[in-house]
């Protein structure tokens, strides 16, 4: 895993915590690992320049794509309206 690039790795990471099948609480509670957020923060902060390749670039929109998914799925768990089992 470490020739991967990062959007790699958050794919891995999200996958392994999604496939370990979490309760409720574990995915209300999810985060990403502190070594992506580290990589999200450095593209971001380059992204405000103009300092991204194509590839980066791809990579930043990648984590908001990841971000938005998790977002949808811990607002649809807050819900009323959810069916929980």
């Amino acid at each position: 895993m470490a020739n991967q690039p990062a959007a790699g790795w958050l794919t891995e990471e999200v996958a392994d915590f999604l496939a370990s099948c979490p309760s409720r609480e574990a995915l209300l509670a999810y985060r990403p690992s502190a070594r992506l957020l580290e990589r999200f923060n450095a593209l971001l902060d380059r992204s405000k320049t103009g300092g991204l390749s194509a590839d980066e670039e791809w990579e930043l929109r990648q984590f908001e794509y990841v971000e938005m998914l998790m977002q949808a799925v811990k607002a649809r768990l807050r819900s009323p309206k959810t069916v929980r089992t």
